[in-house]
C-alpha cells in the first residue's frame, strides 16, 4: 500500500484529502474507487445526491441513470425546475461533506471526493470552503475527446447541468444543438476546473491503462 505518512497535502492537517473534478465520464469514479480499495474513505457525490433527492421525491431507489431520466434533456418543459432542485441538493450534500471534513476526529484517514461535473456551480463561499479542505485534482479532457464523450453521454446518460449553455439556433434540430452546445459546455467547464484546481492531470496520463495507482498518487502529491 502507498505510504501516506511522508507527504502533507491537506490544507488543514497531515492527512491526504483529494477531490477529483472534471466532466462526468472522464474517470473520476474509476480512480476514486481504486483509491477506496487502497484504504481511502470515498465520498461519491453522485450517489449522495441521488439518495437525498430520492427521499425528497419519495423514491428511495434513485440512481444516476434514473436521475438523468428525471431531469430530462435541456429542452424539456420541466428541465429548469429539475436543474434548480438538483443544484440545491448538491449544495446540501457538499455542505455536509465540508462539515464532516472540518469536524473529523480521525484526521489521518485518507479521503477522496468523487465530485460531480457541476461542482463549479456551487456558491462561491461553499466552493472556497471546500478548496481549503482538500487538494483539487482536475482530470483534464482534451478537445479531441469532446465528441467521443458526447456519444458516451447519449448512450449512458447522466444528469447534466447546462446552466444556460443550451442555446438553440434557428432551424437547428435538438440533436445538432445538443452536440454543438455540449462541446461548448465542456470547453467552458474545463476553464473553470483549471481555475480552482491544485493539480491538473493530462488525459494521456490519467486515462492510460498502464498508469498505476502509485504513479497516480506520485503525480497528485507532488
Amino acid at each position: 500500500m502507498y505510504d501516506f505518512s511522508y507527504k502533507n497535502i491537506s490544507k488543514k492537517s497531515g492527512s491526504v484529502r483529494l477531490a477529483l473534478i472534471g466532466m462526468s465520464g472522464v474517470g473520476k469514479s474509476f480512480w476514486s474507487k481504486r483509491l477506496e480499495r487502497k484504504g481511502f474513505r470515498r465520498f461519491s457525490c453522485d450517489d449522495l445526491i441521488a439518495k437525498r433527492l430520492g427521499f425528497r421525491l419519495g423514491n428511495k431507489d434513485k440512481s444516476t441513470l434514473n436521475l438523468a431520466n428525471w431531469m430530462g434533456p435541456p429542452f424539456s418543459k420541466d428541465y429548469i425546475e429539475a436543474e434548480s432542485l438538483y443544484l440545491q441538493i448538491e449544495e446540501e450534500v457538499m455542505d455536509l461533506i465540508c462539515d464532516e471534513l472540518e469536524n473529523s476526529i480521525i484526521e489521518d484517514d485518507p479521503i477522496v471526493l468523487d465530485t460531480t461535473g457541476s461542482l463549479i456551480y456551487l456558491n462561491k463561499l461553499l466552493l472556497k470552503r471546500l478548496c481549503k479542505l482538500v487538494r483539487i485534482v482536475h482530470l483534464n479532457l482534451p478537445i479531441q475527446k469532446h465528441k467521443e464523450l458526447f456519444e458516451t453521454h447519449r448512450i449512458d446518460p447522466k444528469p447534466l447541468i447546462w446552466k444556460g449553455k443550451f442555446q438553440p439556433k434557428e432551424n437547428e434540430n435538438h440533436t445538432k444543438t445538443l452536440r454543438r452546445c455540449f462541446e461548448e459546455l465542456i470547453s467552458f467547464r474545463n476553464k473553470k476546473y483549471t481555475l480552482i484546481s491544485d493539480c491538473e492531470l493530462d488525459y494521456s496520463f490519467h486515462y492510460c491503462p498502464k498508469t498505476k495507482l502509485d504513479d497516480f498518487l506520485d503525480r497528485v502529491l507532488k
